[in-house]
């Protein structure tokens, strides 16, 4: 995952005009409690943590990030498998 086009979507979420990455990597650091650096490396393996510490610095909500929350509400033939009388 690339760091600078998840911070711009959270840009585009929280209705501000997507950052440069020049624009990013100046203004990001002073809203984040951790290194900017190391953040960005977290978020580019998709860590779970360093994604709600973005969230949070963008003052967005925080939903389950889980994809298995999801998955309860897929419908798959063993949910709605009904035995036969």
């Amino acid at each position: 995952m690339d760091p600078y086009e998840v911070m711009r979507e959270w840009d585009r979420a929280t209705g501000k005009e997507p950052r440069s990455q020049q624009e990013l990597d100046e203004q990001v650091p002073e809203i984040l409690k951790s290194d900017y650096e190391d953040w960005k490396s977290r978020i580019a393996t998709s860590e779970k943590r360093a994604i709600v510490e973005g969230m949070k610095a963008w003052g967005m909500p925080i939903e389950p990030l889980d994809p298995f929350d999801m998955d309860r509400f897929i419908e798959t033939e063993e949910r709605t498998y009904e035995p036969k009388e």
